[in-house]
């Protein structure tokens, strides 16, 4: 499945510069930010019973419509955090945390806290892809990145559950670390508020130099003389 996984990508790379579909996959779709989510969720799903891992799948596709209904409210509550629409509403970060943290207890605890995972997981996924459709609600650009996160988990947990080894709990909890990290670093660089330049200072010095151009050019006034007075006679004009 995986290998298979890698032809498509690279089919589609290759007909990137001709359809603005494929552009969309590449940039949105299967990008890391997006990718790194689903592939931690397959892989939580993968540590679990195969009963548990339907049953996570099941809950993420719930999640999923769970979030397409009520978009409105968690578009509401997310609009509320600081720089919270300038990063696609937090949707990721808060996708790392829930499955990260599902992840770090370890796989006693993975079974009771993975479908609560699921559900989070599929409701960001769903707010992520409302948010970066580039059409008019078109069919194609809903369902084609709903069935490549079905398929990119579905493939990590049978990938781990059919190469299944004692150290991969170890793994997994080592992944929920790493997911609860860059959830929280990322999430915490999001909430930062943007610091825009100051203005440029105004120069007074140039408005000064220009406002003595301005009296250089303009010729003085001439002086009021006395009447009598004739110019180039220095001798003063007689009193009646």
């Amino acid at each position: 499945m995986l290998a298979l996984g890698l032809l498509a990508v690279a089919a589609i790379a290759l007909l990137a510069r001709e359809s603005p579909f494929a552009r969309w996959i590449l940039s949105d779709v299967v990008s890391p930010e997006r990718l790194l989510a689903q592939i931690g969720l397959g892989a939580a799903c993968g540590l679990v019973s195969a009963r548990i891992s339907g049953a996570a799948l099941l809950l993420f596709g719930l999640g999923i419509i769970a979030g397409s209904v009520g978009q409105d409210w968690l578009l509401w509550v997310l609009y509320n955090v600081p720089e919270g629409p300038t990063h696609l509403f937090l949707t990721g970060p808060i996708a790392y945390l829930a499955i990260g943290l599902a992840l770090v207890p370890g796989e006693r605890l993975l079974p009771w806290l993975l479908p609560t995972a699921a559900v989070v997981a599929g409701a960001m996924l769903s707010l992520a892809i409302m948010l970066t459709d580039p059409s008019l609600h078109d069919p194609a650009f809903t369902w084609t990145p709903v069935l490549a996160a079905f398929w990119i988990v579905a493939a990590v947990s049978l990938t781990l559950q059919a190469l299944r080894r004692g150290w991969f709990p170890i793994l997994g909890r080592i992944l929920g670390s790493w997911l609860v990290a860059i959830g929280l670093l990322y999430g915490g660089a999001s909430l930062l508020p943007i610091l825009r330049p100051p203005p440029p200072p105004t120069d007074t010095s140039q408005e000064s130099t220009r406002g003595a151009e301005m009296d250089r050019t303009i010729p003085a006034l001439p002086v009021p003389q006395q009447p009598g007075f004739v110019p180039g006679n220095i001798e003063q004009p007689q009193q009646p």
